[in-house]
């Protein structure tokens, strides 16, 4: 555990708001950074010490932080439709559409996907004539992704990978993966080296705002420690722009009642009903941003 500075401004003082206990048992503190706001784990674990909480189980047993068996289909049908319709409300098929055009070469479009996990993403892109590849740092997702889906995945800390910037990219996503990371700000700047000139950069992650405030230590994506860092929506705009990146695209969505098997007919109702008034909003827990390099 190290006490480290914002990784946003480099500001060294904090406000507490909550200590959480992990799954194991250990102890993390989440705090505001006096600065920017940047809300953090701090002092923070070494990736070494996060990695066990990324096990087989985080993606095979249904708890408030893993997936209930990540592997099967049912739930690659959920996560493609979340992605697709995220994809639908950034305008991604209009840009690729123009992409197309503009590609006077003729070469195949590229992807790639930075924690793709299974590489549910890069199989989709894939399918859609790109040339697509994703990186990840777990062992089993990587080895479904590749034995299973036949994808081209990199296992490898995407700062530590490609020093010589020699893969050039279309398209980069982030999905659900910058919350996770030690250093969000440096992996942004490193990106925009990866990206091809009129390249897209998309990321979802969640939101600190209205909802996260009103649950409090309860609220759902307070998993520690892995996530790290809570960005409000001003806040990741403001890093975004800082890096260089120009006029972001954004949403939020989700309301916070997550779906149900055998729900009645009351909640399904009252789910439509709160996810579209937040999203029309701007109040949901979940955002999403894309931008397209100069």
């Amino acid at each position: 555990m190290e006490t480290i500075p914002c990784n946003t401004c480099g500001h060294q003082t904090f406000t507490s708001l909550f200590l959480k206990n992990s799954p194991l048992g250990e102890t993390f503190s989440i705090v505001s950074c006096n600065q920017c706001g940047l809300v953090q784990v701090n002092p923070q674990p070494s990736l070494e010490a996060v990695k066990k909480y990324y096990d087989d189980s985080y993606f095979t047993q249904r708890t408030e932080r893993g997936y209930d068996n990540y592997y099967s289909s049912e739930l690659r049908k959920e996560i493609s439709r979340v992605f697709q319709l995220n994809l639908k409300d950034l305008d991604f098929f209009k840009w690729e559409k123009n992409r197309k055009k503009q590609n006077d070469s003729g070469k195949t479009l590229s992807s790639l996907d930075i924690g793709c996990a299974a590489g549910y993403f890069v199989s989709y892109m894939k399918e859609r004539g790109y040339e697509a590849k994703g990186i990840e740092i777990a062992d089993g997702p990587v080895q479904f992704a590749r034995e299973s889906l036949g994808l081209s995945i990199f296992q490898d800390n995407f700062l530590e990978w490609d020093l010589g910037f020699k893969h050039q990219f279309d398209v980069i996503t982030l999905w659900a993966t910058i919350e996770h990371l030690h250093k969000p700000k440096e992996t942004l700047e490193k990106i925009k080296k990866h990206l091809l000139p009129g390249g897209i950069l998309i990321l979802s992650t969640c939101r600190y705002g209205l909802l996260a405030k009103r649950k409090g230590l309860h609220w759902r994506y307070l998993n520690v420690p892995e996530h790290l860092y809570y960005y409000s929506f001003k806040g990741l705009k403001q890093v975004l722009v800082s890096l260089g990146y120009h006029s972001p695209n954004a949403f939020t969505y989700g309301s916070g009642l997550t779906s149900r098997k055998n729900a009645s007919l009351f909640f399904r109702l009252a789910k439509i009903f709160c996810d579209r008034f937040v999203k029309w909003f701007q109040m949901g827990d979940m955002m999403v941003f894309s931008v397209v390099k100069d």
